[in-house]
């Protein structure tokens, strides 16, 4: 053997290697959209909690992409030949078609400032969701995403909870300075109800499955703090949905299952108890919770809807663009409209979303979007139910049905809230992973 063979590794090997380093950077983009993106605040920013995780999003979602393509990869994009691909397929090409045909269509291109869910946005997710689908080739990168993913709840909820008793661990803007509703670093407190409400499902599932003693108390502590979390977030939508993701996690789980798992669900349920009212009677807010309060959020969501939905029928098509209602709302400066916010004479008031998911979407994107959206969700509900109830392994249903609760959950929630960009990254991870699963039960598989 020559010298010089002594420096120069074989072409194949030095394939291998780009190959695994590649799939390295892939996985690594995964895991920092579905647990540091939602973590990101930038105290040096004019808008400290949302624009920093929209720019590392967009990073880790390119770098994922290209370290695909990179290995000459393109299988990747194969993750959408399914039936949830095409479903956001057709809700991309829907999109896209309402932007060209927007009133404005550069806010609805890139988002409008504080929201940034525009075109663009919508397509990094789809993005998103494909390479997580084609990364997570092997179960333990799946366990991996999943524990990222419950790792940054836990951390969160931690945050939330010491707003919520006082201290000050994230760093406030003017806005929310004077706020006593706790955010954790997602910039509002609607947004943190969802974002745990999506999760929650999952690390119930987990825990119901877990034979380990000492891993089944981890992922019970995991429940019990995110449940804390999300009683001191006050998102009471948050709160209606928790019940119909554990229900459609119950039904995907099957009885055979939950007979098997009753006693540790039954603690679980015990430790729940007591922590509701040492959450809820202690920390600053513990008083909001008066009936006027509940009474004046509801209507006000119903006025919302009453003067927003009159521009579906306006332009019911295509739709008005994305990010544009805040442009076209019809009541500002109406009568109603300061009855209903009397304080909208003292300050600029801009209604941007109406607070029900579907029909912002049918505002944005018309009926034809609107129809392609609830493809979309269907696809994906469905998805999940059938990969929890035929998936090849124990772990894979368990893990689907979690999935499919957290999804419904998150759905239900939306009907009184919307997509924050601060939340919506982990949603489309976790799309990802249900996106693998499903492959693994079609027959694909996951490698052990």
């Amino acid at each position: 053997m020559s010298a010089g063979s002594n420096v120069a590794a074989p072409p194949r090997e030095l394939g291998d290697l780009a190959a695994s380093r590649s799939d390295w950077a892939a996985l690594a983009a995964v895991a920092v959209i579905v647990g540091v993106v939602p973590l990101v605040v930038d105290p040096h920013w004019y808008d400290r909690y949302y624009w920093p995780k929209v720019e590392l999003f967009y990073a880790a979602t390119a770098l994922g992409a290209v370290a695909l393509l990179w290995r000459g990869r393109t299988d990747w994009l194969g993750r959408l030949r399914s039936p949830v691909g095409y479903a956001l397929l057709a809700w991309l090409a829907a999109l896209t078609v309402s932007t060209l045909a927007s009133i404005d269509p550069a806010t609805s291109l890139v988002g409008d400032d504080y929201r940034y869910e525009g075109l663009v946005t919508w397509l990094a997710y789809g993005v998103a969701a494909a390479v997580t689908g084609a990364a997570l080739v092997t179960a333990a990168r799946v366990r991996a995403v999943i524990a990222v993913a419950l790792g940054g709840a836990v951390v969160m909820s931690v945050l939330a909870l010491l707003q919520y008793w006082g201290a000050r661990p994230v760093a406030l803007d003017f806005e929310r300075a004077g706020s006593l509703r706790v955010f954790g670093t997602v910039g509002n407190p609607i947004a943190l109800g969802a974002y745990l409400v999506l999760l929650l499902p999952i690390a119930v599932s987990l825990y119901a499955a877990e034979e380990r003693p000492e891993w089944c108390q981890l992922w019970g502590a995991v429940v019990v703090l995110l449940y804390a979390g999300l009683l001191a977030s006050l998102a009471r939508g948050a709160w209606a949905a928790l019940p119909v993701g554990l229900a459609a996690w119950t039904a995907a789980l099957g009885p055979r299952t939950l007979r098997a798992a009753a006693r540790p669900l039954a603690v679980l349920v015990l430790c729940c108890a007591a922590v509701t009212p040492v959450v809820l009677l202690t920390g600053p807010v513990s008083g909001q919770l008066d009936p006027a309060a509940v009474a004046n959020s509801l209507h006000g969501r119903m006025f919302l809807w009453e003067t927003s939905g009159t521009l579906v029928g306006q332009r019911p098509v295509f739709g008005w663009g994305p990010e544009t209602l805040a442009q076209i709302y019809p009541a500002y400066g109406t009568p109603a409209f300061y009855a209903v916010y009397p304080y909208a004479r003292m300050m600029n008031l801009i209604v941007d979303r109406p607070h029900n998911d579907l029909l912002q979407q049918a505002i944005a994107t018309g009926l034809v979007g609107l129809a392609a959206y609830l493809w979309l969700w269907g696809a994906l509900l469905r998805t999940g139910w059938r990969t929890a109830r035929g998936g090849a392994a124990p772990w894979t249903r368990t893990l689907a049905a979690g999935l499919l609760g957290g999804l419904a959950a998150y759905f239900v929630q939306l009907q009184l809230a919307f997509s924050y960009v601060s939340v919506a990254p982990v949603l489309w991870v976790l799309i990802g992973v249900l996106l693998a699963l499903d492959r693994g039960r079609a027959g694909a598989g996951l490698a052990g």
